[in-house]
Order: C-alpha cells, then sequence, then structure tokens
C-alpha cells in the first residue's frame, strides 16, 4: 500500500509539472527512431526497438516528452507497446554558425603563448563540442502492454539524447537504461521452465526529428 501511494505521488508530481512546461513551451518537435531494445543479462537477446515522440521545452531547457514505443521481440517474447513519458532538459543549443566560429577563429586564440599539452586539449573539446548541436537528459516512466505473454508493463526510463542540428531537423543517438520493478517478460530456459523475470535494459535507438 505505502508503495502504490508513493508512485501515485509521484505520477501527480510528474504531470503537474508537464502541464506547467506545457504553459511555457517556446519549442516543440516530432521525432521518429529506431534502434535496439535489450535485456542486461548474458545469453537473453533483445529486439528492433521503434519510437514515435513529441517533446516541449520552455526558454530554460525544461521539458517533456511523450509518444509511443513497439518493441519486436524480448528474450522468447514478442510485441511490447509502451506509452514512455519522461521530463527532460535540453542543453542550449549550438547552431551551424557558432560551432563553424569554435572550429575557426575561436580555436585559435592563445595557442601562440599555450604549451602544447594545453592546445591538443583544446582542440579536442573543440572537435567533441562540434559533434552536436544540444544534448538532453531525460528521466520518466513507460507503461505499456506485452502482447506477448498479456502482461501489463511498466518501466522506469533515464538517458540522453545528443542532437546535431540542420536547420529545423536533428540527428538523434539516444542511449538509456530502463528498470521494470514488475519483472513482466521473462526468460525461459530447459532447466528454468517457470521463467526468470528480467528487470534490467539497455536501449540504443537514432533518427530524424522536426522542431516547430
Amino acid at each position: 500500500m505505502k508503495r502504490n501511494t508513493l508512485l501515485f505521488s509521484a505520477l501527480i508530481l510528474f504531470f503537474a509539472s508537464i502541464i506547467s512546461i506545457n504553459a511555457t513551451a517556446q519549442t516543440k518537435d516530432i521525432s521518429l527512431t529506431a534502434g535496439v531494445y535489450t535485456p542486461l543479462y548474458q545469453g537473453v537477446s533483445g529486439g528492433l526497438s521503434m519510437n514515435l515522440n513529441y517533446g516541449q521545452f520552455n526558454e530554460s531547457g525544461l521539458g517533456f516528452r511523450t509518444g509511443l514505443q513497439w518493441v519486436k521481440r524480448i528474450s522468447q517474447t514478442d510485441n511490447a507497446f509502451g506509452i514512455p513519458v519522461a521530463i527532460a532538459w535540453r542543453s542550449p543549443s549550438r547552431s551551424g554558425l557558432d560551432r563553424a566560429q569554435s572550429r575557426t577563429g575561436g580555436s585559435y586564440r592563445g595557442y601562440g603563448y599555450a604549451s602544447l599539452p594545453d592546445a591538443a586539449g583544446s582542440l579536442l573539446a573543440g572537435f567533441i563540442m562540434n559533434l552536436f548541436s544540444d544534448v538532453e537528459f531525460f528521466a520518466g516512466a513507460t507503461p505499456g502492454w506485452v502482447a506477448g505473454s498479456s502482461s501489463f508493463s511498466f518501466t522506469l526510463d533515464a538517458g540522453m539524447c545528443i542532437n546535431y542540428s540542420i536547420w529545423r531537423f536533428d540527428i538523434k543517438l539516444m542511449p538509456a537504461f530502463h528498470y521494470d520493478p514488475l519483472g513482466s517478460v521473462k526468460s525461459y530456459s530447459k532447466t528454468n521452465p517457470a521463467g526468470t523475470p528480467l528487470n534490467w535494459y539497455f536501449s540504443f535507438s537514432g533518427g530524424l526529428a522536426f522542431r516547430f
């Protein structure tokens, strides 16, 4: 009972935050990504995942995401569907001009007086920064339904998203970890016909988003 009360309170706080962000939204996007969703257990296979996602962010970078998720197969179980909902924070976006300036004039200041290790470190940092336009961190939950086992599912999710912007389009890379307290999917074997609940997962996906 206490666990259910805490979960219900967290959900109320979560959706109250979403309503607040929605009232001050400055940036919106919709994305389609595909990737892999795999249990973090040796010898247990994962499967293809696809995600349709919608996000809103205010001018301070705080926002939320929701959408639809489909995982083709986890272990011996097919077709898991979910509705991810997450609170997110996105770093300030760096335009193509900003990235170009950091590669040119901004990258050379002080090199005449800097030691070789300092210059090399500055070049490396500049190269890494120029690989993306902004970074997003998110945490949330995904309620859903596992068709292959006819069971309800619920995961707690945390991850990040690296965006590279070209005009209004983002190329996205998204690693994330997921915890299923219900163990809604099981791994079966000849020595364990009752099955072992799977609680921990890792996903990695990539795709394209449109900002508006």
